[in-house]
C-alpha cells in the first residue's frame, strides 16, 4: 500500500510538472476609424429633396395596418483604415431602389464620434451604433434644391 502512494506521489510530481505550451495573445490593435463604423444600419428616418420632388418619412419603418411599407439601410463598407464605401437603399411598398450605390467616403475621428466626408466635405456622422447623414445643395443646371438626409441605427 506503501508503495502504491509513492507510485502516486511520483506520477502527480510529474504530471504537475508539465510544461506550459500556451503563448500570451498578441494585444490586439486598436481597430481604425472605417472599422469601427463599418456595418448595416436600419433607417429610423428619411428626407430627400430634389426640386418639386420631396420623401419625408420621419419616422422609418413606416408600418401601415400591420404591414410595412417603407424601410430603408444604410451600409458601411470599409476598404482601407480611412476609407469605406456607402450603399443607400430605400424599400416602398415591398420595391427596393439602390440611392446611393459604393459612394466613397473618408472616415475622420472627430471627438467622440467618426466624421463622414466626400470629396472633403463632411456629410454625416457616425459613432459605430448610431448614423446621421445629411448633404445638401443647389443643382448647378436648374438651380433646384438637392437635400439627402437620414438617419440609422445598427
Amino acid at each position: 500500500m506503501k508503495s502504491i502512494f509513492i507510485f502516486l506521489f511520483a506520477l502527480l510530481t510529474i504530471v504537475a510538472c508539465k510544461k506550459d505550451n500556451t503563448t500570451d495573445p498578441e494585444p490586439e490593435q486598436p481597430a481604425g476609424p472605417a472599422a469601427r463604423v463599418t456595418g448595416t444600419y436600419t433607417l429610423s428616418s428619411f428626407h430627400f429633396i430634389n426640386g418639386g420632388n420631396e420623401i419625408e418619412l420621419p419616422t422609418l419603418p413606416l408600418v401601415e395596418s400591420g404591414k410595412t411599407v417603407a424601410s430603408g439601410t444604410a451600409k458601411i463598407t470599409k476598404k482601407t483604415d480611412g476609407k469605406a464605401t456607402l450603399d443607400l437603399t430605400l424599400f416602398i411598398e415591398g420595391e427596393g431602389r439602390t440611392l446611393l450605390e459604393g459612394l466613397e467616403i473618408d472616415v475622420k475621428e472627430s471627438g467622440k464620434v467618426y466624421g463622414l466626408y466626400a470629396e472633403g466635405e463632411r456629410i454625416g456622422d457616425c459613432d459605430g451604433g448610431f448614423l446621421i447623414f445629411n448633404v445638401g445643395g443647389t443643382d448647378p443646371d436648374t438651380g433646384d434644391e438637392l437635400k439627402l438626409a437620414f438617419n440609422g441605427k445598427k
